[in-house]
């Protein structure tokens, strides 16, 4: 078990790169040192860099939080779309139309909502319009009730 635990700070790639990164940074500074042997120097640029992480920090957890906000949400809607066509492949269509077999003047809107081969994008539009303006009028009809819970038992 400790051996296991242990293997878990290699299988980290998070940890590896932060320490990648670290060993990187203590190299450049050697390297800046061997080049230039002015220590001083070194630290009031370390120390104008630590001063600025914080704010480093902040931006890009903003930038990154919002990123993965909006890649979520794209995944949200993906997977909505995914159940909403699977609803209405397998029994949408039909609730629907039991739905519609409840409103008394479903025969005022019957015709804009099958449309014809011969249809055009005029006639589209026209439907369009006439089922925006549509004021249902859902009635109680038990037998339909009844049908309906058949249906979906």
């Amino acid at each position: 078990m400790a051996g296991e635990r242990d293997n878990k700070w290699y299988r980290s790639w998070y940890l590896f790169l932060g320490a990648a990164l670290l060993l990187s940074s203590a190299l450049l500074y050697l390297l800046h040192y061997a080049v230039f042997r002015d220590v001083r120097h070194i630290f009031i640029y370390m120390l104008g860099d630590l001063a600025f992480m914080p704010v480093e920090v902040l931006l890009v957890t903003i930038i990154v939080h919002r990123l993965l906000e909006v890649r979520e949400k794209r995944n949200r809607m993906e997977k909505m779309n995914m159940v909403i066509g699977a609803f209405f492949s397998e029994v949408g269509m039909d609730l629907l139309g039991y739905f519609l077999r409840f409103d008394s003047g479903q025969d005022k809107i019957r015709g804009y909502l099958v449309p014809g081969e011969e249809w055009d994008d005029a006639d589209f539009r026209r439907a369009g319009r006439e089922v925006e303006g549509y004021e249902c009028s859902i009635g109680w009809r038990e037998d339909l009730l009844e049908e309906m819970r058949g249906f979906l038992v």
